[in-house]
């Protein structure tokens, strides 16, 4: 009996991002038609479904680029740090339905989508939800709906 098979199998504890394959796009709307749109990069993040489910996005802020160039500025109002992280508070998987509740900069946000299995190695999880208006916004200030296509790998 060789030394190595009294050695634990190694846990496998979730995925990791892909940040080249990663897409989470704010958007303002009116009437259902997008008005503004902007797209940020990922530099981190991993997904965990096994035993208490969990998600964690790291999004590079300066990486921001929107059409029209005015979407920037209320996203971004009151976001100093050069890196906003989403976490999720609660992560709940049912087969392949998914609803996330977390926060990104301080603000609540709910996404409910689908995760796919592509293969053995590779989860694609693609949800969307709306980022309600900052407490003390003014009257005209919009909701943003954020949208996300992440792949994650072991």
């Amino acid at each position: 009996m060789s030394d190595t098979e009294l050695l634990p199998a190694p846990a496998r504890s979730g995925h990791r991002l892909r940040p080249d394959r990663c897409v989470i796009e704010p958007s303002i709307r009116f009437l259902r038609f997008p008005l503004a749109r902007g797209r940020f990069a990922a530099t981190a993040g991993y997904l965990d479904i096994a035993e208490e489910p969990a998600l964690f996005v790291e999004l590079d802020v300066p990486s921001l680029r929107t059409y029209p160039r005015p979407l920037r500025r209320p996203i971004l109002k009151r976001c100093p740090a050069k890196v906003l992280t989403f976490t999720s508070d609660e992560l709940v998987v049912d087969e392949r339905r998914v609803l996330i509740e977390g926060r990104i900069g301080g603000r609540g946000l709910v996404l409910e989508g689908d995760l796919r299995y592509v293969d053995e190695e590779r989860i694609v999880l693609w949800a969307k939800g709306i980022l309600p208006r900052p407490r003390r916004a003014p009257w005209f200030a919009r909701r943003v709906h954020v949208e996300i296509a992440i792949e994650f790998v072991r």
